[in-house]
């Protein structure tokens, strides 16, 4: 008896590299570091030394967004991510030299490089080139990356750095990174045809051939442009505004530090789950309809938020539920729109514009709720403010698909 038995296709392969880059140049070198920061800050530095931290590494990747075409161009994506994921390691090794602020902004200037170079633009490139189908499944599993770095290394990170030090801590992380940046060059190819491979799904079924009816427009008007400009503005401004505060909301409304931790892990791992099934929602009904739905819902968490009382549980669990889900837009939403919105040749450039914007509105709006905090003495109005901006961009959204896709 024959046995037609299919070989998996290696660009599933890729995106589990695509994962793990996530969980290295997103995770370790961005996501992690408000973990570290008490520790940071036990040390020596003030709170705003020690949030300035965050701020270099926020200016260092929003500057490198606009080098990043270029830099592909010159090394291509195989060893442009290796030279930008040993930069992460690089970074986690000066953070652990420590002893003054000066040491900790310059391992973060790095790690704003290595996340600005190394994660989100290299990875929707090398997916785009790897899946014909299923693209939107593939972006989802490996931008769950992020959100495994935060429930996994979050609770070892601190276990770590209270058992032994923050200097070992930064090491046992830099040699990690060091050898994951090894393993995914040696598995990593740029396009299938080096592997004698088609894309995922080329010329094999319907699909393929609903795939390319579906490419977008050469050219978008420059009225949509600037209209998605603002979108992502108030995209990237809302998501680091939600995701920096999370326990200082619970603090502020009377929740102890343990549920505090408890809603930070709840929201990480529906993250996680958000971004699975966002992929593949994305793929049935279309990216549109999908990320359509995951903004409302994030909208409904920031609405339920308003209920937190510091005694029901309910109140501060559901919102992290649904806000975990809907976040998952922030990261599989622009690769999923530059792909609708543009054809092959111009989706790199349409993802670097999306990028760029996205990268500014978190620097212009990641302390507002701080702000806002401070005359109100509460964070739950900011929620609001985010629902709004939300509003706003899912407005935009719509508007910039219905304009940008409409025949000439």
């Amino acid at each position: 008896m024959e046995h037609s038995r299919k070989k998996l296709h290696y660009g599933w392969v890729i995106c589990l590299c695509g994962m793990w880059l996530f969980v290295c140049n997103m995770g370790l070198c961005s996501n992690i570091l408000s973990v570290y920061l008490p520790f940071i800050e036990a040390g020596g530095l003030s709170h705003s030394m020690g949030s300035a931290i965050l701020t270099v590494r926020c200016l260092s990747s929003f500057a490198v967004t606009f080098l990043v075409g270029l830099y592909y161009q010159k090394l291509s994506l195989r060893r442009g991510v290796l030279v930008a994921s040993l930069l992460g390691a690089v970074s986690a090794a000066v953070y652990s030299l420590g002893g003054s602020a000066f040491v900790y902004y310059a391992a973060a200037a790095l790690g704003g490089v290595a996340y600005g170079l190394g994660s989100i633009y290299p990875v929707s490139l090398l997916l785009t080139r790897w899946f014909h189908t299923k693209r939107g499944f593939a972006i989802g599993i490996s931008s769950a990356g992020s959100g495994v770095a935060i429930s996994v290394f979050s609770p070892l990170v601190t276990a770590l750095a209270t058992r032994y030090s923050l200097r070992t801590t930064f090491l046992l992380q830099a040699g990690f990174m060091l050898i994951s940046a090894l393993c995914v060059f040696l598995l990593l190819r740029d396009d299938p045809a080096q592997k004698g491979l088609l894309p995922y799904g080329e010329g094999t079924d319907a699909d393929a051939a609903k795939a390319r009816r579906q490419e977008g427009p050469s050219e978008l008007p420059k009225s949509v442009l600037w209209m998605l400009a603002l979108m992502m503005l108030l995209t990237g401004g809302a998501g680091q505004a939600f995701s920096g505060h999370v326990s200082v909301l619970a603090r502020s409304c009377g929740y102890t530090a343990q549920v505090a931790a408890a809603m930070v892990s709840l929201k990480g791992l529906v993250l996680i789950a958000g971004k699975f099934l966002s992929g593949g929602m994305a793929d049935k009904f279309g990216p549109k309809r999908c990320t359509t739905l995951l903004m409302i819902v994030f909208i409904l968490g920031c609405l339920v938020i308003q209920g937190m009382n510091g005694v029901s549980l309910i109140w501060c669990y559901a919102p992290m539920v649904l806000m975990g889900f809907g976040a998952a837009v922030y990261n599989v939403g622009p690769p999923l729109w530059a792909g609708d919105l543009s054809d092959k040749a111009g989706y790199p450039k349409l993802l670097k514009w999306l990028q760029i914007f996205y990268n500014l509105g978190g620097i212009l709006f990641s302390a507002v709720p701080g702000i806002i905090a401070d005359h109100t003495g509460e964070y739950k109005s900011s929620y609001m403010l985010i629902a709004a901006m939300i509003l706003t961009a899912l407005s935009i959204l719509r508007w910039s698909y219905w304009r940008g896709l409409k025949k000439a």
